[in-house]
């Protein structure tokens, strides 16, 4: 039984509420989890504000991994990479 609930916030008459849909996939700029419908939804992990645009390869300490980032955060990183 899957006990996490997507995270996304949605407008409602009473002011923001959580979709309340089981949540598939870990958004880790949200700490959240999101549903199916709001997959496409993810934040840049970098900036927060942004819907992400892709994963983009970064090495951070030593370690390297596949952040989703926004557009603007991906062409900033791609041009601060060593060739």
């Amino acid at each position: 039984m899957n006990t996490n609930i997507c995270a996304k916030k949605l407008d409602s008459l009473f002011g923001p509420r959580s979709c309340g849909k089981p949540g598939m996939v870990y958004d880790r700029a949200r700490k959240g989890w999101l549903c199916r419908d709001h997959t496409k939804e993810r934040l840049c992990e970098f900036c927060h504000a942004e819907k992400a645009w892709a994963r983009v390869w970064h090495q951070h300490q030593g370690i390297a991994y596949y952040p989703w980032l926004c557009l603007s955060c991906a062409d900033v990183r791609a041009k601060a990479a060593p060739p």
